[in-house]
Parts: C-alpha cells; sequence; structure tokens
C-alpha cells in the first residue's frame, strides 16, 4: 500500500527506545539515482535533524518508529544543509523535461512506505512513473519526455 509525501508530512517521530516523540517530518530527502527516501528531515531551520531510512523501524499512519534516538543527526555536508533547507524538496517544485519543457509542478509524490521506492510523481491530473525522475535541483525536477504519464 503506498504513502504520500503530502499525507507524511508533519507526522510524528518517535523512538521504540523511549517512547518519546523525536519531532515531526518536515521534509522527505530522495536519491534520484535509486528512486528512494533515503532520510527524513525532522523539523525546519537551525534545530533541523536528519535520521536516514535505514534507521526506521517502521512507517506507519499514524507514526513513524525510529530505532533509537542516536539515529537523529545534524546536517552535516552540502547535501545535508540543502535537503534542511528544503533546495531538494519534490513537492511544489517546477517539472521540466530534459529539453527544458515546462510539464507543471509536483504536487505529491506517492511512495512504498515500507522501503521508501518512489512510485508515482504526481504533476497536475497527470502520474508519471517515478523512473522519469532524472534529475532534481533548487530550480526544478527533470523527468524524461518520452515515457508517456499513466
Amino acid at each position: 500500500m503506498s504513502d504520500t509525501f503530502k499525507a507524511a508530512i508533519g507526522r510524528k517521530v518517535v523512538s521504540s527506545a523511549s517512547a518519546e516523540e523525536l519531532g515531526k517530518i518536515a521534509r522527505l530527502v530522495v536519491d534520484v539515482d535509486t528512486k528512494k527516501v533515503t532520510a527524513l528531515v525532522l523539523g525546519k531551520g537551525r534545530k533541523a535533524r536528519i535520521v536516514a531510512w535505514e534507521a526506521l523501524s517502521g512507517f506507519g499512519p499514524d507514526a513513524i518508529m525510529v530505532n533509537h534516538e542516536s539515529g537523529l543527526r545534524e546536517a552535516t555536508d552540502e547535501m545535508d544543509h540543502r535537503a534542511v533547507d528544503g533546495a531538494l524538496e519534490l513537492i511544489g517544485k517546477r517539472a521540466l523535461t530534459e529539453l527544458g519543457n515546462e510539464i507543471g509542478t509536483i504536487d505529491d509524490v506517492e511512495f512504498d512506505p515500507v522501503d521508501g521506492t518512489l512510485e508515482v510523481l504526481l504533476v497536475g491530473k497527470q502520474k508519471h512513473p517515478a523512473t522519469t525522475l532524472l534529475g532534481n535541483g533548487s530550480y526544478a525536477a527533470v523527468l524524461d519526455r518520452s515515457t508517456d504519464p499513466a
């Protein structure tokens, strides 16, 4: 069963070791090459922390479970800072073809909550398979134009 980025944002993240709430999802970080969610950003600004997908023990409709608080970390490199600042956010990003033609705006992303695999990019009323995602930068996401929307 799929989940969506919009539904996941704001969801509580809880430590399974202490049962304490660690924060709420502000952003989901995607690796374009693997087409997977690789991390979650909790909070915003200087207080934001990152938890790797591998540190999760469950991704449910009410809360996300983290094995232990030690799985959370501060932003350490340029990519982490771009993720925290929202430069790598897919929702609301312009969607362009590799030739620079605008398709629309990415309204949501469907993904598998078990392994984080992206499934569908929702651009307006069109559904684009996640396999069409070629790149994601601060200006736009680039989709393969040779694949027709589902």
